[in-house]
């Protein structure tokens, strides 16, 4: 099981992953939509590449993004000075420590392939998300790359969405994300 090492966390905000995953640009492709409202809820947040865009376009609204590692929460925090719609919270790798029914969006950004229970994981995905919610997903694309996980960790858009759909989430759309990475569209 490929794990995101925290010592490589310049990788997450860089020059390249700008220009092939611009963070408001991507948001605007799933629906988030300027001066919007709601709760987005980022999980595995990192530090903060779509949760600060996220609070950034939902000037009514909310965005927290929760983690299991310190040092990303850490960084997040850093990188958030300033802006007053934003939270950050250190969850367990399945339980959260949100709410039932409480996020509007929920955004899974490089993340599921990192999961080893995906049932579980996505069963408390769901019990945070409120009724006619939406799950954001971005996961790479199941094909050799010079950078990103090993292919053989990496899973198909055809698995993400079987796995949703049984935990009882209607698949919406599929998105272009990048060259590397897939977009789908969940809702409840």
């Amino acid at each position: 099981m490929h794990k995101f090492d925290p010592k490589n966390a310049e990788k997450l905000d860089n020059p390249t992953r700008r220009k092939y995953m611009p963070p408001y640009k991507t948001l605007e492709k799933f629906g988030l939509k300027s001066k919007g409202g709601g709760v987005f809820l980022d999980v595995g947040c990192g530090i903060g590449y779509f949760t600060i865009p996220a609070a950034k376009i939902l000037t009514n609204g909310k965005a927290i993004g929760i983690d299991i590692l310190d040092e990303m929460l850490e960084l997040a925090m850093e990188r958030s000075i300033g802006i007053e719609n934003i939270e950050y919270i250190k969850c367990g790798e399945y339980d959260f420590p949100i709410d039932n029914s409480f996020a509007d969006y929920v955004m899974l950004s490089n993340v599921l392939h990192e999961i080893e229970d995906k049932s579980r994981y996505i069963n408390e995905i769901k019990r945070v998300l409120k009724e006619d919610g939406r799950v954001f997903i971005i996961e790479w694309k199941k094909i050799d790359t010079n950078y990103g996980p090993p292919t053989k960790h990496r899973i198909s858009q055809e698995e993400v969405i079987k796995w949703f759909e049984n935990a009882g989430l209607k698949f919406v759309s599929e998105i272009e994300v990048s060259e590397h990475h897939y977009g789908l569209i969940f809702e409840k």
